[in-house]
């Protein structure tokens, strides 16, 4: 993660997304820009909440862990949203792990030094309730994908957001457990997409060949 100081990025930000709506900026806060690189965590569950993070472009997963080990998915964030919300009204570590697909643009304030005065803020909590509502509708649609999408939805929606110029490469064991589903299920609907030939196997992963076809599958996943 850099902190950018780039006052021409600071402003463009500032502007595309109206932060004057969404703070009030004569509190004077530090706002910080970062930038994440693929690959690279916002935040992992069990941190230490200090930050409250404005996600503002890119692609990152949001998927819990559970003390087996075993991982979950709940959502993509593509657009604006907030990470560490929920940890900043009631206080606790971050609940989820947020990890950037391609390279995320955040703004961030510590919650540290200004957690009271955010916890003032109308127009933040406003936006955060919002948020929130939207958020926890979110979850409960894709929980209920999970139960009841067959898993080549769930798995065409996530070679769509998981793959890079065409190409999807992603550990099977992990995806497996993100999706809910067994290893071998998933060699199953990875082969039925093969024979397709939707992709095909290339090296260490599969070029996928009919992208719209895997879009359609996907598409009201994980919305």
């Amino acid at each position: 993660m850099e902190i950018s100081h780039s006052e021409r990025l600071y402003k463009f930000y500032l502007d595309k997304f109206e932060f004057q709506n969404i703070l009030t900026l004569e509190n004077r806060y530090e706002i910080q820009l970062c930038e994440f690189h693929a690959g690279e965590y916002v935040c992992r569950a069990g941190d230490e909440a200090n930050f409250i993070y404005f996600f503002l472009e890119g692609q990152a997963k949001i998927y819990t862990t559970t003390e087996s080990g075993k991982s979950l998915l709940f959502s993509f964030y593509q657009e604006f949203e907030f990470v560490g919300d929920v940890e900043l009204m009631i206080g606790k570590a971050m609940v989820a792990n947020v990890e950037c697909i391609t390279k995320v643009i955040c703004f961030r304030i510590s919650t540290v030094r200004y957690r009271n005065l955010l916890l003032q803020d109308n127009k933040l909590l406003r936006t955060i309730a919002t948020q929130l509502a939207s958020k926890l509708n979110n979850i409960s649609n894709n929980s209920t994908r999970n139960l009841l999408y067959p898993l080549e939805n769930r798995l065409a929606a996530y070679i769509i957001s998981m793959s890079t110029e065409l190409y999807f490469s992603e550990n099977l064991v992990q995806t497996a457990e993100l999706l809910g589903t067994s290893y071998r299920h998933l060699l199953r609907c990875i082969k039925k997409f093969c024979e397709n030939k939707y992709m095909e196997k290339l090296g260490n992963g599969y070029h996928i060949n009919d992208y719209d076809k895997l879009v359609a599958l996907g598409e009201s996943v994980y919305k």
